[in-house]
């Protein structure tokens, strides 16, 4: 897969911020921070990368654009996944 663009609707944006305490420029640091990313179903993806922090981040790819759903602290065993997969 490969993502060039990175999209995230205003709306988003603030639902994430409010509910997560994740910002926008986050999310884009994280996404193109060699994230772990498997298919999670009904056309959705998740990726959880560490860009000063463990994030998981759900998206759809449209082409070669990632337009983000959500993103939130990685949970415990999100973490260790990454870690296992990315040997980091």
């Amino acid at each position: 897969m490969r993502i060039l663009d990175i999209l995230i609707e205003d709306q988003i944006k603030e639902k994430i911020l409010k509910k997560h305490n994740v910002k926008s420029a986050e999310i884009k640091r994280a996404m193109l921070s060699n994230p772990y990313i498997i298919k999670s179903g009904m056309d959705r993806y998740m990726a959880i990368s560490y860009y000063q922090r463990f994030l998981t981040i759900i998206f759809e790819m449209q082409g070669n654009t990632a337009f983000i759903i959500t993103s939130y602290p990685s949970t415990d065993a999100q973490r260790k996944l990454y870690k296992s997969k990315n040997k980091g």
